[in-house]
């Protein structure tokens, strides 16, 4: 009874906690959108770039990290883990937001230059965030009272101040303050906690040759991601383009959870050897595929009427790009599940780069032609395609290292 019991705690840990943050935006996203509807699509065009920009400043760590941790063999190798992550994450940080603000301000409406580089700046700093070593040491608290609660109450306090006539850029500003206030109080007390040595400047550079894999992977990954919202910006108008940001954002929104249950799972799925971590990690599997089968159909048929009731009639999302967006959304979660359980525990990094390089490649260029011939839909199709593509390409792979961890020796 001890195993069910653990796995009960950590998917109450490390999917109801961060679901209080991951709700956060629920509360002032209706605000900015009415408060400022013709800036609404280039306000998540920003949070689109953002999130790409992201995947360059974490530079894989936010992926690989939380594992690396887990299987850490001592409190000193985790201690010098966090302060390697730190390190390579503020060297990128200072080359990809400045050219973030850049992007912001040439995809945004006239007039709204300042939120869209605002909404990508809130969330390109996420991935100076904490919370992927708090997933790898089993540490939910932390990511409660660091992070979830913070913005919580922000969004909260962010609402009430747009409804009541401040501009809608006090929204992201909240949130760009929870991240750097939240990571430093959290980074002073880890680093007295986990003493160890700072990486040497000697060492910097094969710091970003090994974590390149994980790296390019999560960018090719982010591309295809990002270039949805602010394509439909620019080849579509008016409430075209409101209500493909509005599914696209309930879309980006419901991946918080297979990602969190990826967390839950991720020790978890290590701690035993032989076939009680195959059966492990077939129920993973399980899960994260029936997850996402069940995101599907609420995104595809609630998606409309709940677009219209928290973004405004203007911005509803078409029933369409909702169905095509929740198929990407259900590949999107048995794929994490192949990665992070399965994949990067077995060193392949190499084959999971390749295949969402793959995916990108023909991917990026599908989306651009399907938009232009069919509009909204067209992209949300093709980004529906693209992830089937780098699905398909990593389960013969998948169901192989599931089969082989069969063989280890078994835990006592």
């Amino acid at each position: 009874m001890a195993e069910p019991a653990s796995l009960r705690s950590r998917l109450f840990g490390f999917t109801l906690i961060p679901a209080v943050a991951a709700v956060s935006p629920l509360v002032v996203l209706p605000a900015v959108s009415r408060a400022a509807p013709d800036g609404w699509s280039s306000a998540i065009a920003g949070e689109s770039i953002g999130t790409f920009a992201a995947i360059a400043v974490a530079y894989g760590w936010t992926t690989v990290g939380p594992a690396l941790v887990s299987i850490a063999a001592d409190d000193v190798r985790r201690g010098r883990l966090y302060r390697d992550a730190l390190v390579v994450r503020l060297a990128t940080s200072i080359v990809a937001l400045p050219a973030l603000v850049v992007v912001c301000a040439l995809v945004a409406s006239p007039g709204y230059s300042l939120l869209a580089a605002l909404m990508g700046l809130q969330g390109a700093m996420i991935a100076l965030s904490f919370t992927w070593f708090s997933v790898g040491v089993g540490d939910p608290r932390s990511i409660l009272f660091y992070d979830a609660i913070p913005r919580l109450v922000v969004a909260v306090g962010s609402m009430l101040a747009i409804v009541n006539g401040a501009p809608v850029e006090v929204y992201p500003l909240a949130g760009i303050a929870v991240t750097v206030v939240g990571t430093t109080l959290f980074s002073l007390r880890l680093l007295r906690r986990y003493p160890s040595a700072w990486p040497p400047a000697r060492e910097i550079p094969g710091l970003f040759r090994v974590g390149a894999p994980v790296a390019l992977n999560d960018a090719a990954l982010g591309a295809y991601s990002a270039v949805p919202t602010p394509l439909v910006n620019v080849l579509s108008a008016g409430t075209a383009a409101s209500g493909f940001a509005s599914a696209d954002k309930m879309a980006k929104l419901g991946q918080f959870l297979p990602l969190t249950l990826a967390n839950a799972l991720q020790s978890w799925s290590v701690e035993v050897t032989g076939p009680a971590r195959r059966s492990r990690l077939r129920l993973a599997l399980l899960m994260h595929g029936g997850f996402g089968v069940l995101g599907m159909l609420v995104l595809g048929f609630a998606g409309p009427p709940v677009s219209a009731l928290m973004f405004g009639e203007p911005a509803a999302a078409p029933f369409a790009v909702c169905l095509a967006l929740g198929v990407a959304f259900a590949l999107f979660s048995l794929r994490t599940s192949m990665t992070r359980h399965v994949l990067f525990p077995a060193g392949e990094q190499h084959a999971v780069m390749r295949a969402t390089v793959t995916a990108t490649v023909i991917g990026i260029p599908l989306m651009i032609g399907a938009g232009l011939l069919l509009g909204p839909v067209g992209v949300a199709a093709g980004l529906a395609v693209t992830e089937a593509i780098s699905t398909l390409i990593l389960i013969g792979r998948t169901r192989r290292h599931v089969d082989l961890v069969a063989a280890e020796a078994p835990t006592p």
